[in-house]
């Protein structure tokens, strides 16, 4: 199954059964995380606003092995430089569906062959109306964890693979917090190895794809961690 297979099977590729109750979910266009307003944003456009998507990509064959890549985005860029964030971006008006969106992006990010993805679904848009566009995420799987790299050192600082179970994942208690910033909570965070440090609209994601998975949410009593100033640009 690569990533011309369509989303809608209901047959998993050998290895991938891990990933069965997020992959129906995914087929199914489900929704996989709620939007959440801005206190003063504006409402959501009729039409959805600008279209884009993100790819969830995860890699390995069971729980125990699993990791997804993220980047860490370049520090001179004008949006949130310094973030992390899943491969992904805006559609292209010769993107053939939201699918083409993600594997395009990663493409052009990490190098992310699109041959090599295993297309398992993609979940309902998350309204974001204090940028007036909605994102779709695309899950995506591979056996094994392809060889990525910076493709654009402007757009990218570096590509990383966060686990989802053991020490140093994403489900490793002594590495998730509480958000805080300007004296509201702000939801999960993931201090990964490596400083990279996830917050906001990934960390969200993150968190309801473990929990897509069996596995726990942040807990709301986690340790309060302040955003810090270089990271919420």
């Amino acid at each position: 199954m690569s990533a011309a297979a369509t989303s809608g099977s209901a047959e998993l590729p050998p290895g991938a059964g891990f990933l069965a109750p997020l992959a129906a979910r995914a087929r199914r266009g489900e929704v996989l995380m709620e939007g959440r307003a801005r206190p003063g944003s504006p409402p959501m456009p009729l039409d959805g606003g600008r279209r884009s998507a993100v790819l969830v990509h995860v890699a390995g064959t069971g729980l125990a092995d699993a990791r997804l890549v993220l980047e860490e985005r370049g520090h001179r860029l004008r949006s949130q430089p310094g973030q992390f964030s899943l491969p992904g971006g805006k559609q292209d008006p010769g993107d053939r569906d939201d699918v083409h969106t993600a594997l395009r992006e990663a493409q052009e990010e990490t190098g992310l062959d699109p041959a090599a993805v295993a297309v398992l679904g993609a979940f309902a848009p998350i309204p974001m109306p204090w940028r007036g566009q909605s994102v779709v995420p695309v899950l995506g799987w591979s056996a094994a964890a392809p060889v990525l790299g910076v493709q654009d050192p402007v757009e990218v600082e570096r590509v990383v693979w966060a686990g989802l179970t053991g020490p140093g994942s994403l489900d490793d208690p002594a590495l998730r917090r509480r958000g805080r910033l300007h004296g509201h909570d702000v939801g999960p965070v993931f201090e990964l190895p490596e400083d990279a440090f996830v917050w906001g609209f990934t960390a969200m994601i993150l968190e309801q794809v473990l929990v897509g998975l069996g596995l726990d949410p942040v807990p709301l009593d986690a340790p309060v961690r302040e955003i810090p100033p270089e990271r919420r640009r």
